[in-house]
This record gives structure tokens, sequence and C-alpha cells, in this order.
């Protein structure tokens, strides 16, 4: 049996229209939630993304730790549990050891979240951002200086080891 190759392309598009479904299910659920439970509802999303974000920062540290390599922001990168260079499209203004500056200019989440008007809903999921670093390292600092949830035309973000 032949293996089946893609292109750079190809893997691209897939990685973004699963990105996308995700984005998708995430914003009706969260939006169903807060429709039936109103602000409790809104606090209990915001408890599950925190407790996410969690899992996710340990779960990349167990693995830097196993590769017998220090928590630093590069090996937060090196082994992200998600595929961004693949979907999402970004400008890296400093890519040190221990700091990270980019701006991100294409998220599929996002996207997602704009089209259906769901900005809100999707500020309460980059809540994750900052508790996955910080469950990564706890002397990380993670900084947000614009999103594009809230108009901008980037998400701009400093990653650093205090």
């Amino acid at each position: 049996m032949a293996q089946e190759v893609f292109t750079k392309e190809e893997v691209s598009e897939i990685i973004d229209g699963m990105a996308r479904t995700i984005a998708l299910l995430y914003y009706h659920m969260s939006k169903e939630v807060v429709a039936a439970f109103g602000k409790e509802g809104e606090e209990a999303i915001r408890l599950a993304i925190e407790k996410y974000g969690k899992e996710r920062g340990e779960t990349v540290k167990k693995i830097v730790l196993e590769h017998h390599e220090p928590l630093t922001v590069r090996n937060l990168s090196r082994f992200y549990d998600l595929p961004l260079g693949k979907a999402w499209k970004s400008t890296k203004l400093c890519d040190e050891e221990n700091k990270l500056e980019k701006k991100v200019t294409y998220c599929p989440f996002a996207e997602v979240w704009k089209e259906k008007k769901g900005e809100k809903l999707g500020l309460i999921y980059c809540e994750q951002d900052l508790h996955m670093r910080k469950s990564y390292n706890e002397n990380i600092a993670f900084k947000q200086l614009t999103n594009v949830l809230h108009g901008d035309g980037d998400c701009h973000t400093i990653v650093e080891i205090k």
C-alpha cells in the first residue's frame, strides 16, 4: 500500500479546517452554557478554560522534562501542543531562549469567532494562554498587547522568563 503524501499547503488546509471546527464547537458549547445559565455559566466556562490551559501547560512541561531540557520559552515553543506554524500566521519580533515576542495576523479560532460575532466568548478562550504558560513555568510572564478579537490588526504577545 502506497503511503499518501501531502504538500505543505494541503497540511496547512487540513490543520486550518480542524482548528476552525474546534473553534466552532467551543463557540456553540459556550454560547449555550451562557444562554442557559447566564453569569454563572460564563464563570463555569472561565473555570473550564483555566483548567484546560493548566493541563496543556503541565503536559508540555512533562514532555520537556522527559527530554531532559530546561523549561525555557524556546522549549515551550519547541514542544508546543498545537501546530501553530501550520495554520496560524505570525511574525516573530524577538525569538530568544527566554523571550518570544510575536504578532499573530491569522488565527483560525479568532476567524470563526469573529464570523459568529462571538468575540466575547473567544476572549474567554484566550485566557487559557496565560494559564498554560504559568503551569508550564511559574516564572513566565505573559503579556497580551493586542488582540484581533478586540478589533486590533493582530495578536501581539510577549512571553518571557521573569
